[in-house]
């Protein structure tokens, strides 16, 4: 899985190319630099050789900065399409591709070999991918057949919360829904599906990896949550968070299998154990469970709280594990 990961990575360094120009100074100085990105309307940075320069704009030729306001747009344009699909800032938009070659042969073993990937994607109306964002990955069970071909993209109806606090959120599924056919092994065709997607967010925002993400999901969703855990971890996320809901069994050690991910990754995540004092299908000793199974992948934050209820989705758990997620991600 960690080949397939550079692969996809290094395919996604390749598409970025810099761009070569003659800088003029308002005082005629003149300096050869590779354009690299704008800094708002403040400034620009440019490599010289090798070396990342800041040059503020006030100080370059009028030519100089129309050249960099009108890579500022392009970005802008670039950072609303996603495979070639406009997204639009406070709707959920779904969006399609095909499936390299790498990814389809590792999803070759399932019922129904897919060859597409369906990516929905909420931005924050006020979206500017220059600025630090936040990104919740809701993740779908699978109890059953009907639960797997809705796939990730139905658990959006939970996240609500998340919306409403400025989180962007993304799920993805194959044209035959969840990539993954059960949430209690290890099921590399999911890390690579995965792996593939991220790499393709994150060449449309740079900054991608460096935003703060978390993941979550209900009973089944929520062991499967260990496993996107995983395969943010390993693709070289910032991973703020997991929220684990209704859940009865742990699989962080399977994650760090599947993914290749090592703790490391994890030594500032924090964990949200969600539970419902009348809930029949988790009990303490679960609990204690998934405890040690977040500590397994390197997880020390934990927060294990309960609440008067059953099997269900507590919303004000969840609120409370987006706000503690959030601390020290701005």
């Amino acid at each position: 899985m960690r080949r397939l990961t550079g692969i996809l990575l290094g395919a996604l360094a390749l598409t970025t190319s810099l761009e070569a120009r003659t800088w003029t100074a308002v005082d005629g100085r003149t300096l050869e630099g590779e354009y690299l990105r704008a800094e708002g309307e403040e400034a620009v940075w440019v490599e010289v050789g090798g070396r990342e320069v800041r040059i503020a704009l006030s100080q370059l030729s009028e030519g100089d900065r129309e050249f960099v306001a009108s890579k500022r747009e392009e970005a802008q344009s670039a950072s609303l399409t996603l495979f070639g699909q406009k997204l639009t800032p406070g709707k959920a938009v779904e969006v399609t591709t095909g499936l390299p070659e790498e990814v389809q042969r590792e999803l070759r073993d399932n019922k129904l070999p897919p060859t597409q990937a369906k990516v929905k994607v909420h931005l924050p109306e006020n979206f500017d991918p220059a600025q630090p964002q936040k990104v919740f990955w809701p993740v779908g069970g699978i109890n059953n057949e009907k639960e797997r071909l809705s796939g990730n993209l139905s658990r959006f109806s939970a996240c609500g919360e998340a919306i409403r606090r400025g989180w962007i959120v993304i799920a993805a599924d194959t044209e035959h829904g969840n990539p993954r056919e059960t949430t209690i092994k290890i099921q590399e065709g999911d890390a690579a599906f995965h792996a593939f997607v991220i790499a393709e967010l994150a060449s449309i925002w740079p900054d991608f990896l460096s935003w703060k993400h978390a993941c979550g999901g209900h009973s089944s969703g929520a062991k499967g949550s260990f496993f996107r855990l995983g395969h943010l971890g390993e693709a070289g996320c910032q991973v703020t968070g997991i929220f684990l809901s209704g859940c009865n069994q742990a699989f962080g050690k399977e994650s760090l299998d599947e993914s290749g991910a090592r703790k490391s990754a994890f030594k500032t995540t924090k964990a949200f154990i969600s539970s419902g004092d009348a809930d029949n299908l988790v009990d303490d000793d679960d609990r204690e469970e998934l405890v040690d199974g977040v500590g397994d992948m390197g997880i020390r934050a934990v927060r294990d709280e309960v609440f008067s209820g059953g099997h269900s989705i507590n919303n004000s758990h969840f609120e409370a594990a987006l706000k503690w997620f959030e601390e020290g991600a701005e």
